[in-house]
């Protein structure tokens, strides 16, 4: 009897165990700006299932056989996590998720990542590639806010320089815009991944919106091709946008994390 569970990290990524019976379940905040807004439900069998509070220890009987279940956690300094956001970068974020699969998550992995998640989790399968066995990614943002500040006019990157701040124009904010630290851009363009090879051999499915404009999909056929794995596939879906909410949406990324359990529990058994 087959049995998975999923151990979501902020908004942006979850860790699925495979072949387990016991999961940790957590509680979530909204994360960083563009995520996927769904991401407190997870599918069941092409159902939707609300996740419990944190912390929650939930075992196979509770939750019932082939049942998917999605823990989460907030990255340092978001939603309900201590710290301050003006402080973090995406090398202490990095930080934040190996030691959720160091610490928490047992058994092998399946990481399902959103926007900057989708970037945080190719980082982790490069960190613990004897524990991550799959990728799946959602609007994947590997490199974004790098090639979106570099993008800009040289008068401007000067004059964010200056300031210390970059006010980026966002839809998802209530104001207008995020203010991301010129320190942050910084500390990012050492983890950006896209200028050559991605050492991941695991199997990677990207998904992502067509409408999307936050992130051009056009980044996740990059993805496709800088990683070294042969086991890759892209999704397009025409009329999605960034944060891919809809219902049908929500049924391919299960339907893709199903399909992923089956292929990885023939292998193991």
């Amino acid at each position: 009897m087959r049995s998975s569970g999923y151990c979501a990290l902020g908004a942006t990524l979850w860790v699925s165990t495979v072949l387990k019976g016991l999961w940790e379940d957590g509680g979530g905040g909204h994360g960083y700006p563009g995520l996927l807004g769904t991401s407190s439900e997870v599918g069941q069998r092409g159902r939707l299932l609300r996740l419990l509070p944190w912390p929650q220890r939930v075992t196979c009987k509770e939750v019932g056989a082939d049942a998917t279940v999605g823990p989460r956690f907030d990255y340092s300094g978001v939603g309900n996590s201590d710290g301050n956001l003006q402080e973090c970068t995406v090398g202490k974020w990095r930080k934040d998720v190996l030691s959720i699969i160091d610490d928490l998550a047992e058994g092998p992995q399946i990481l399902v990542g959103s926007s900057l998640g989708g970037w945080l989790m190719l980082h982790a399968a490069i960190a613990r590639p004897q524990k991550v066995v799959a990728l799946i990614g959602i609007a994947t943002a590997v490199d974004g806010l790098v090639i979106q500040f570099n993008q800009l006019p040289v008068e401007v990157k000067k004059e964010i320089e200056v300031k210390g701040v970059w006010s980026m124009p966002s839809k998802y904010s209530e104001k207008g815009v995020y203010d991301i630290q010129y320190s942050f851009i910084k500390e990012a363009e050492h983890h950006c991944l896209l200028h050559s090879p991605i050492p991941v051999n695991c199997p990677i499915r990207l998904l992502h919106g067509m409408k999307d404009d936050i992130v051009p999909w056009h980044t996740s056929i990059q993805v496709a091709d800088r990683v070294v794995s042969k086991d890759v596939d892209v999704i397009l879906r025409k009329n999605s946008d960034h944060r891919m909410k809809e219902k049908s949406d929500i049924q391919l990324l299960v339907y893709t994390i199903d399909d992923l359990i089956d292929k990885l529990s023939t292998v193991v058994n």
